[in-house]
């Protein structure tokens, strides 16, 4: 006659059984840049109108030790932040930098996996990292005397990554005359862009005057086709246009050396002309007591120096054709005396 025995679960069996079925947590991995933790530089990349930072975060790393697949849920507990998509592995966090160069939000990551969850809670902190970039005004050559000021010769502009008005301010050197043949004066103005975190950039603009005599008090007066009052020029127009260096007691033409000569728009010295040809005969009188004043053509008994430019070299390589019809432009002829002295005067179109 058989019995049954009874079966016994001895500890060793009860606890292979145990690790065998076992199911271990997911390791979580936030991904960051500094430990767990994230900094990133302002990023809105001067974007118009827009204060926000992007940070890309990336879970990808965390995993199931038993290989079971994971899901991912991240969290902030911050009101200036969001996530536009909270269950990828590899979101944006979007912070709302409005006002501030600095701000730090807490985040959490939950990952899951086969009935197992983990979270890890870290901090992402956006932080302006990255100097303004400046835009320096073109430099300037003009007649001593002229205005000097920032809303004459222009003001620089600056835009930073995460503060939307850095703060521009100027200061001057000025350089005085340094004898017979140099500017009047030249000024460098050194323009400074900070940022709220203190960060900076900076610029120099050159302002340079010359002399409208050539010293001695012998005034150059220069007329734009002196038998035109107001001045007025078509780039459409052909054949020639004269510019005339009007001669006086105190300012003669036989003085001028015409090869030093050159023609340029006053917002644009580095392109300059040469006339076509020159011409020295009485051809008017001066009665302008001010830049952009019609003289007249009577005659006064003193040599002229008449200059021939093409109206092609007008329009084309000093750039009058890309003027609009009603714009007024100042017209610059600088140069030099036999004695060495440079002088400069300038006048006034209107472009047709």
């Amino acid at each position: 006659m058989f019995s049954a025995r009874p079966l016994v679960l001895t500890s060793s069996l009860l606890l292979i059984s145990s690790i065998a079925y076992a199911q271990s947590p997911p390791v979580v991995s936030t991904g960051g840049n500094s430990g767990d933790d994230y900094s990133v530089d302002c990023n809105n990349v001067f974007a118009p109108g827009s204060a926000v930072t992007n940070v890309q975060l990336d879970g990808s790393a965390s995993f199931d030790p038993d290989g079971t697949p994971v899901t991912f849920q991240w969290y902030e507990e911050c009101p200036f932040g969001n996530f536009p998509d909270p269950t990828s592995a590899t979101p944006i966090y979007v912070i709302d930098m409005t006002g501030v160069c600095s701000r730090t939000c807490v985040v959490a990551l939950r990952v899951s996996s086969g009935g197992e969850t983990s979270v890890k809670v870290f901090s992402v902190t956006v932080q302006d990292g990255t100097a303004p970039l400046i835009s320096i005004p073109a430099d300037v050559v003009g007649i001593w005397g002229d205005p000097t000021s920032v809303g004459a010769t222009g003001m620089a502009t600056s835009i930073d990554n995460c503060d939307p008005a850095p703060v521009v301010t100027f200061s001057d050197v000025i350089i005085p005359q340094a004898g017979p043949g140099t500017p009047e004066q030249i000024i460098q103005r050194t323009f400074l862009s900070t940022d709220c975190t203190g960060l900076t950039s900076s610029g120099m603009q050159t302002i340079t005057l010359l002399s409208p005599s050539g010293g001695g008090g012998n005034f150059a007066n220069l007329d734009v086709q002196p038998s035109l009052c107001p001045n007025v020029y078509s780039p459409l127009q052909t054949g020639n246009v004269d510019i005339v260096l009007l001669g006086s007691s105190t300012f003669q033409v036989k003085d001028v050396i015409n090869s030093s000569i050159r023609l340029w728009v006053k917002t644009n010295p580095s392109v300059q002309v040469l006339p076509n040809s020159f011409l020295s005969k009485d051809l008017g009188s001066i009665t302008a007591v001010a830049y952009g004043d019609c003289n007249s053509v009577t005659l006064d008994g003193k040599k002229d120096l008449r200059l021939r430019f093409t109206s092609a070299k007008l329009a084309g390589p000093l750039g009058l054709g890309t003027y609009s019809s009603g714009q007024g432009v100042d017209l610059m002829i600088t140069g030099k005396l036999k004695n060495g002295k440079q002088f400069a005067t300038r006048d006034h179109l209107t472009i047709q």
